[in-house]
């Protein structure tokens, strides 16, 4: 007989893929759960499909606009320090839904039957009818979040978790000390993980998240795969069942249908040349069923200096060959003096960013979702923004 082979010793990460791998496969309990592109989320850091490592901070506002011009001059500059050494992939989301003034209206009618005197008493029932009034119509809530994305420096796919830990708690504790100086808190929780998945299922159930807390999910989720999968399969649920949406329906052009409520999306492809401080403050304030989200993309300072060089070069050769009345003239000479202003910029302290905009339009209806749309382009419009709609992309607008 010929002698067993050594048993071979596996390293940590082959004794983590060999873990992978015994899981066992179950029955998911719908389908976009598996469409998410969500790994997992542990610490308080979500870890994507493609192996991307992102951390979700919510910071308070503040009405920028109210403060005095020097105010906001040391606000921006507070916030362009930041920027010089945030991470190089940053977020700012909006999300903007109805007010639940329910609990507030109760609480009036409880101290209402409280008082004794009734010219008092009427008061507080006349108020009650106007809070209802105005706040069914216009009482809005806005949270504001702050996400940014673990570098990998050496392009690994697979960092070690506690680099990439110890990477976001360094980059939470340096947004927290340059946002204050801004004016802004950053809200702390007690489960960071917890405060990821609560924030993934209310953007993603935004119709059933009102009726259904997110416990009432895990007890649901839980009953299933306990059901059809056994009561071992519980430590095997992904994260995804527990925020995915029960329906996603990508067969429109022009929209797509997320838990029952429709969605459409706008970027933004026109900016003005020159900006007043707080001009995103009209995308912010348009309303209900309006969030915004802007994507800020740090580049290479010394390839940007080289590459917007090359360019000035290549029109002041340009420039030559064209006459004053020609109409390509205009056009080179306020590229070469945009070259010369990015130049001085960032051979000074200033770092080189893109800037993207995307809009998030949702409605309770296909005919809602198009007229939001249509105001929304009028709106920025009338500002010298220009806007394209994501026809026959929505699905990659979406993601």
């Amino acid at each position: 007989r010929r002698a067993a082979p050594p048993k071979k010793e596996l390293s940590r990460k082959e004794e983590k893929s060999e873990k992978v791998q015994e899981v066992p496969d179950l029955l998911p309990m719908s389908w976009t759960a598996s469409y998410i592109p969500l790994k997992q989320v542990k610490n308080g850091i979500i870890q994507t499909s493609d192996n991307r490592f992102v951390k979700i901070v919510e910071v308070l506002p503040i009405n920028f606009l109210l403060r005095s011009s020097s105010e906001q001059r040391s606000i921006i500059l507070s916030f362009m320090s930041y920027l010089k050494i945030a991470p190089p992939n940053i977020q700012l989301k909006v999300l903007s839904r109805k007010a639940d003034i329910q609990e507030y209206i109760d609480k009036i009618d409880e101290e209402a039957e409280k008082e004794t005197d009734e010219r008092c008493k009427i008061l507080q029932e006349d108020y009650a009818e106007l809070i209802k009034s105005l706040g069914m119509k216009e009482a809005i809530t806005r949270r504001f979040f702050l996400i940014f994305e673990y570098p990998s420096r050496s392009g690994s796919k697979n960092p070690d978790e506690r680099d990439v830990h110890l990477y976001m708690r360094s980059a939470v504790q340096t947004a927290k000390k340059y946002l204050a100086m801004c004016g802004n808190i950053v809200l702390e929780h007690e489960n960071e993980t917890r405060f990821c998945v609560e924030i993934l299922y209310q953007l993603l159930n935004r119709q059933t998240c009102l009726t259904e807390s997110l416990n009432d999910r895990i007890k649901e989720v839980r009953k299933y795969y306990t059901e059809e999968n056994g009561p071992e399969s519980i430590r095997y649920i992904p994260v995804t069942e527990l925020v995915a949406p029960r329906t996603i329906d990508f067969r429109n052009w022009n929209y797509v249908v997320v838990d029952g409520l429709y969605y459409t999306y706008l970027y933004v492809q026109k900016y003005r040349s020159r900006v007043p401080a707080g001009w995103l403050s009209l995308l912010i304030n348009a309303g209900e069923g309006i969030d915004i989200d802007v994507f800020f993309f740090k580049q290479d300072k010394n390839r940007c200096v080289e590459r917007i060089g090359r360019r000035i070069r290549l029109n002041r050769s340009k420039i030559k060959d064209t006459y004053d009345s020609n109409s390509d003239f205009d056009s080179l000479s306020e590229s070469i003096q945009a070259g010369y202003y990015l130049k001085r910029g960032l051979s000074g302290s200033e770092e080189f960013y893109y800037m993207s905009i995307l809009v998030t339009i949702t409605g309770h209806s296909e005919q809602e979702v198009e007229w939001r749309s249509k105001e929304m382009t009028k709106l920025l419009s009338s500002q010298d923004i220009g806007t394209g709609s994501c026809i026959f992309r929505e699905e990659q607008a979406f993601l």
